[in-house]
């Protein structure tokens, strides 16, 4: 039997496999995203401003996800996928833009921009691995993409903003689904796990969350630019610095840091693969979730936030926790007892925390992710060879 002939598109596995620069020019549309994203919580401080926001937010995700996984087996350096990557970004940016009018008059803008996305990307990479196996992938992910596109359009045209978060919501849902279970279709053996180039996931992943944490700064900054120096203020924005620096510490000294390595030795590596992008989720959320509610905090550091707020900033550190449980579950296969405790924490604090200042709940939530990352310096102390799990 004759061997299939390398697809000219595909990395090269004893080639570099170092994100091109391309994906970080990429990624500068994502953080206008994750930018535009906490204003728009920080602005509508209601339940429904926050389940909007997380809707955009995760749909962002979406794009950022499908777009790493392609330049992760395919060589951005080799057409057409550069023209890809850069169409991809022109629609992320024009989804931003449309993102503070997304449930308003921008609708049709932000959902059929999306649904256009999939669909160009499907055709080309159709187009482009056209008598090759590989093709089946693309052509299950443009069967799906269709469905949950119709759904992103219908959304769009929706006048009412609850129905449209509401249809929106199963779009998203559907976009999920079919990349967690490997875009299944009736009738057809399931596809083969994602096949992936570790150095390189691993690495795009860290870019992205500290291009979050980045994020976080900037938001800090310039809250603090547009108002008056007050004590009360400098406070509210010394403790959006330290959450930032523990957020950075807990990721870059724990699980982030060995994605690598634990991508290379697991014996479940797609597992890892379709899992990552959750988990990275949950604290690329949190972040965001920080960074709003730092953006109402310094503004009005002595004013009780309201309960959707105030949710809101503990939440961001629940969330956080959350995402690295499940980041420390796949590397690790433990979960730390301090980030079970730090959740709980978060929690408990609430009913307590709707009475208090927001300078006094920001406060709270940094101790709390601060105590977690406490726990972790002290076992990693106790346990200074701790390495990826392998089986």
């Amino acid at each position: 039997m004759t061997k299939e002939p390398r697809l000219p598109l595909t990395r090269i596995p004893s080639g570099s496999q170092r994100a091109d620069l391309l994906e970080l020019f990429f990624d500068l549309a994502v953080v206008a995203g994750l930018a535009l994203t906490s204003a728009k919580m920080a602005a509508d401080q209601t339940w429904t401003g926050i389940s909007q926001g997380l809707l955009v937010l995760s749909t962002l995700w979406a794009v950022w996800v499908t777009t790493t996984l392609i330049t992760d087996t395919y060589s951005p350096r080799k057409r057409p996928i550069p023209y890809l990557i850069l169409g991809v970004m022109f629609g992320l940016m024009l989804m931003s833009a449309a993102l503070p009018a997304a449930f308003g008059d921008h609708g049709l803008i932000f959902g059929g921009t999306w649904a256009a996305i999939n669909l160009g990307r499907g055709l080309t990479l159709i187009r482009s691995l056209r008598g090759r196996s590989e093709q089946e992938r693309s052509v299950r992910a443009l069967v799906w993409s269709l469905g949950s596109g119709i759904l992103w359009v219908v959304g769009g045209l929706v006048s009412d903003p609850g129905w449209r978060l509401v249809v929106w919501l199963a779009a998203l849902a559907v976009d999920y689904i079919a990349f967690g279970f490997r875009f299944p279709i009736p009738g057809r053996p399931p596809l083969p796990q994602y096949q992936v180039a570790p150095e390189h996931l691993a690495e795009r992943y860290q870019q992205i969350y500290i291009l979050t944490l980045g994020e976080l700064i900037l938001v800090s900054v310039l809250s603090l630019s547009h108002q008056p120096f007050t004590a009360g203020r400098i406070g509210a924005f010394g403790t959006a610095f330290l959450t930032a620096v523990v957020l950075w510490w807990s990721y870059a000294r724990g699980a982030g840091a060995t994605l690598r390595a634990a991508i290379e030795s697991s014996p479940h590596r797609g597992r890892l693969v379709q899992t990552n992008p959750y988990a990275h989720w949950l604290m690329v959320a949190g972040v965001v979730g920080t960074a709003a509610g730092v953006e109402r905090v310094i503004a009005w550091p002595g004013e009780q936030p309201g309960t959707p707020m105030t949710a809101l900033i503990l939440g961001g550190a629940g969330l956080f926790l959350c995402g690295r449980a499940v980041l420390e579950h796949e590397v690790y296969q433990r979960v730390p007892l301090s980030h079970v405790v730090g959740l709980v924490a978060a929690i408990a604090l609430g009913p307590l925390a709707v009475r208090l200042p927001g300078l006094a709940v920001s406060v709270a939530a940094g101790l709390v992710l601060l105590h977690v990352a406490v726990g972790e310096l002290l076992r990693a102390q106790r346990h200074p060879a701790q390495a990826p799990a392998t089986t």
